[in-house]
């Protein structure tokens, strides 16, 4: 069993990119809209190829995001 989460819902990937989720100092994600992942299901510090660490996010795309206008107008 890990010491640390091994996943994080869309709530706590807002909270991160508020500073609100590892406290001050630490490291943020970007705030929508380019907070371009809706969860991450696995995530670890020594999982990978090379034992580096790991993650897997997901993003549920739907026609309205903005960078599809951007790309495609």
């Amino acid at each position: 069993m890990s010491l640390y989460p091994t996943s994080f819902d869309k709530d706590d990937l807002l909270k991160c990119s508020r500073g609100e989720l590892f406290g001050e100092g630490n490291a943020q994600l970007p705030a929508p809209p380019m907070l371009m992942m809706d969860r991450i299901t696995d995530i670890s510090g020594d999982g990978g190829e090379h034992g580096k660490g790991h993650v897997v996010a997901e993003f549920d795309i739907t026609p309205d995001l903005w960078f599809f206008d951007c790309h495609f107008p």
